[in-house]
């Protein structure tokens, strides 16, 4: 079905028109909707009807809405390259946890039914619960969404374009405002890097050890047998004071973006259950008191959070999620399978359990890498790609990303060294039963090593 999407300037019209016999609801300086009747629909791309309420839609990024927002509810979290989008609040949703739930919504003004059923990536009872499902009507479309009371965060994957919902106020604000301020914005409206760039370094190497090629060539190779069947990686998602500072409730936007991977994870060509093991802040002052997390933030969580500790958890593999830019161009780093297990160096196991993604934008390549939601989420599901032994292009062997043309436009797999931007990343691995073939299938060689994966702890 084609999504109809012109009609931002049609509805401003409309609104002039009929300025004269309606009155727009209005809203207290805290967000509290004073009158949720009679509302008009001012034209946001998406709204969950009764428990949206559009603030400010339509907004440029040139303008100076952002500015007057900015003042009265604080600094608001918005990628630089997104250049227009919409302002919202939303009211609490609860869903079913055990059964399918079916939500009205509209997209670009067209009420569409959306399906959604609880995932089951974690088991944590704090209120904060994700779902998938599809839009009926919309071929090949994936919802996936997260919901804390009346924070919601979401991610609409359509025939041509990708639709992010996220909170943008920082904590201190969010927790001052009964109804928190979103973005929702279409992967259209940004802009698109100019210049590909490297997300991270090819191989990491473990501090003060040298890896040959004779070692490089020996690890996943197609020699090892493949671990048929599902397997269960628990992990442990961690950050520091920046982040938590940052974001709304820095605990619902990893649980967001860890939703993405899960849902990449239990694909049916690599069947992992990618179980997070808890959200851990408790070490969030170590990190933001140490130098190293702008020079080596995994080096720097290695050491915090050492193996140790994370078989106390009950976590395979953990990932830190950055608040901060890190020097140089790198937005994100691990170690990889290439250490998990060599005779010749034993101490090489336990650096394979890690990774980091930065969450902000990179000073250096502002314009590269922006810190968006589609960036974030690129960048969390290639670091965690390394640990189960996923390459980039160019490679060599049959463990390489991949790109192929939709009739003109190039698209790429997650594990591609470079990021592209939204209009041109998925975060699909390569793989023969979608995007991929023999010399291209990151997830032949998940599924090769993922019973290695699941047994660390």
């Amino acid at each position: 079905m084609e999504m109809k999407k012109g009609m931002r300037a049609l509805s401003v019209i409309l609104v002039l028109l009929l300025v004269s016999v309606i009155v727009v609801p209005a809203v207290s300086a805290d967000g509290n909707i004073l009158s949720m009747d009679n509302q008009i629909n001012s034209g946001a791309i998406f709204e969950i009807p009764d428990y949206t309420h559009d603030l400010q839609t339509n907004v440029s990024s040139s303008d100076k809405t952002m500015e007057s927002l900015s003042n009265e509810y604080g600094p608001l979290n918005i990628a630089s390259t997104v250049e227009r989008y919409d302002i919202v609040q939303f009211r609490e949703i609860n869903l079913k946890t055990d059964q399918k739930n079916l939500l009205k919504v509209t997209i670009y003004g067209i009420e569409y039914n959306m399906n959604l059923e609880r995932m089951d990536f974690e088991d944590i009872d704090d209120g904060i619960d994700s779902y998938s499902g599809s839009i009926d009507g919309i071929d090949d479309s994936i919802a996936i969404f997260t919901f804390d009371k009346n924070l919601v965060h979401g991610s609409l994957q359509l025939q041509d374009e990708f639709l992010f919902i996220s909170p943008v106020q920082n904590r201190e604000n969010s927790l001052k405002t009964d109804m928190p301020l979103h973005v929702v914005y279409s992967s259209q409206d940004m802009k698109q890097p100019e210049k590909p760039f490297k997300i991270d370094s090819d191989r990491l190497l473990p501090p003060e050890i040298a890896l040959s090629e004779t070692d490089i060539s020996s690890f996943g190779s197609e020699s090892v047998e493949l671990t048929r069947g599902w397997a269960t990686v628990y992990v442990l998602v961690a950050t520091d004071d920046e982040f938590i500072a940052l974001e709304s409730n820095w605990v619902s936007t990893a649980q967001q973006y860890m939703a993405q991977a899960a849902y990449q994870y239990q694909r049916p060509d690599i069947q992992v259950f990618l179980n997070v093991a808890g959200y851990d802040a408790s070490k969030s002052g170590i990190l933001s008191g140490d130098n190293r997390l702008i020079s080596d933030p995994l080096g720097l969580f290695f050491d915090t959070f050492e193996p140790s500790y994370l078989d106390g958890k009950n976590a395979d593999i953990a990932i830190y999620l950055g608040g901060n830019d890190k020097s140089g161009s790198e937005q994100g780093g691990s170690w990889g399978y290439s250490c998990y297990d060599d005779p010749d160096h034993p101490g090489w196991h336990d650096y394979c359990r890690y990774a980091w993604s930065q969450m902000v934008a990179d000073v250096d390549t502002i314009d590269l890498y922006d810190g968006s939601y589609h960036a974030r989420v690129f960048c969390i599901i290639h670091e965690i790609g390394h640990i189960f032994n996923a390459d980039h292009e160019n490679t060599g062997g049959y463990n390489q990303a991949c790109c192929w043309f939709e009739g003109v436009v190039p698209k790429y797999t997650v594990m591609n060294s470079c990021y592209y931007g939204s209009n041109f990343h998925t975060w699909e691995y390569s793989s023969l039963d979608y995007h991929g073939d023999s010399t291209h299938d990151n997830a032949r060689a998940i599924e090769l090593v993922k019973g290695d994966i699941s047994s660390l702890v």
